[in-house]
């Protein structure tokens, strides 16, 4: 068994996380941890993202039309996008003038 640091909890339980590993894994005053508990020990690490219920349903929807695109013949799109972009130009410079 390989033996990493050894920390001794104080009487409210506390533990100092080394300044090796804390600096190896960037935990600083304002970083949140996780720790799970697994088997008869646990495993604690720096969350690096809260993801809102907002992200959460948006993350839902671009999971379900994940690859819907891709299909699609994006040529054609870029040819649209283009005649689109040319007809707003030209409508633009019509009302500029008629100004």
């Amino acid at each position: 068994m390989k033996v990493g640091f050894i920390a001794e909890p104080n009487k409210k339980g506390q533990i100092v996380i080394p300044k090796q590993i804390r600096d190896t894994l960037g935990i600083t005053a304002n970083v949140s941890l996780n720790i799970i508990l697994r088997g008869e020990g646990m495993y604690i690490y720096p969350i690096k993202r809260v993801i809102t219920k907002e992200e959460s349903d948006l993350l839902k929807v671009l999971e379900k039309t994940q690859g819907a695109w891709a299909d699609s013949d994006w040529k054609e799109f870029d040819k649209r996008e283009k005649q689109r972009r040319r007809l707003e130009l030209k409508e633009a410079k019509k009302a500029k003038n008629a100004w």
